[in-house]
């Protein structure tokens, strides 16, 4: 059966019907303004659009005193009930705010419209419920203030411990940190994997390491130790670092002075494991313990975090909360020099 219209001709109609449904709700609500109860639209009440409104600027790091309302601009009988002037710090996009705010709401809840009067100027912004406007923000960037600037590094180690599908989706996620391997043949399969998606790795040395070419045991002479620090660092040249636990057997062992010898003269990174937070050993529960760490962090400093695999994996809803509120996470390896200064 042939329709009397084109395919192309129908989706045009429609597309016009959307625009003009819209701009007939925006008009309506400026021509009702002044006589809301003989418009009887069921919408979002002003009271709980202001509670989300704020709810989702918090979410970003702004503070309650970077939040002015400005009764000035309300109008007596008028729909619109609250007014804001927002300042911003310079390091953080209006546009993520504006999708947070959008994000609050269901679909259809709210009509939002936004209009930038310059670039890097003032924003405004007009929610829309019920066919009245409900809350009107103001945003504009202020260079003084500024969100938290401290820096959090993770170093995750125990991957090859993971099911096969939480190592895929630790290795795939977008996250910057640094693995912690063992040297293996296996750790070896591991890093192309990780490299394939701009991840970065470090070795561990222990008295846990099997494999015959890697094995630093104490009962190796000198030149067996050379033997296996050269497949190391041949096998695994870049690493970020090469990790000790001065807490440990292997440290105690007679041969660990010729060992940490043999790695500082070749001039490589070779650090305490516990110069880092080791937050698994804390007593607390995964996310009090990173609570605590991210509260007593010190302004305009990196703090590097030993971490498993699959507590890193419970703990990232946490990360992107901090991630929001203006925490860095950065990737370790940008931070290990000042680590390597500290005694």
């Amino acid at each position: 059966m042939k329709f009397p219209f084109e395919r192309k001709e129908i989706i045009t109609f429609l597309f016009s019907l959307a625009i003009v449904l819209l701009v007939l709700n925006i008009v309506i609500s400026k021509i009702y303004r002044h006589n809301g109860k003989n418009f009887n639209v069921n919408g979002v009440n002003s009271d709980e659009i202001k509670t989300r409104f704020i709810s989702a600027l918090h979410h970003f790091g702004i503070k309650d005193v970077w939040i002015a309302e400005d009764n000035n601009e309300l109008k007596q009988n008028d729909s619109l009930k609250y007014f804001y002037k927002v300042s911003v710090p310079k390091d953080l996009p209006v546009s993520l705010l504006l999708n947070e705010v959008s994000n609050s709401f269901e679909p259809g809840e709210v009509i939002y419209y936004s209009k930038e009067t310059k670039v890097n100027g003032i924003t405004d912004l007009y929610l829309v419920s019920g066919g009245f406007e409900k809350l009107t923000a103001e945003f504009a960037y202020n260079p003084v203030i500024q969100r938290p600037s401290c820096s959090i590094g993770f170093l995750v180690y125990g991957i090859n411990t993971l099911s096969p599908a939480d190592r895929v989706q630790l290795i795939k996620c977008p996250d910057s940190f640094t693995t912690v391997l063992l040297p293996s043949k296996e750790s070896l399969e591991i890093i192309k994997n990780i490299k394939t998606y701009e991840k970065d790795y470090s070795i561990m040395l222990s008295t846990e390491i099997l494999d015959l070419d890697y094995k630093l045991s104490s009962g190796y002479s000198p030149e067996r130790l050379k033997m296996s620090i050269r497949s190391i660092l041949g096998d695994f040249p870049d690493a970020a670092v090469y990790i000790y636990n001065n807490n440990s057997e292997f440290t105690s062992g007679s041969q660990f002075p010729f060992i940490k010898q043999e790695f500082e003269k070749r001039k490589v990174k070779f650090i305490d494991l516990n110069k880092f937070i080791l937050i698994d050993q804390k007593g607390t529960s995964l996310d009090i313990s990173f609570d605590l760490i991210i509260n007593e962090a010190v302004e305009n400093k990196t703090e590097l975090i030993f971490i498993s695999a699959d507590h890193y994996l419970k703990l990232r809803p946490q990360i992107l909360k901090y991630r929001k509120i203006g925490y860095k996470f950065i990737n370790p390896s940008l931070a290990l020099n000042e680590y390597l200064k500290t005694p």
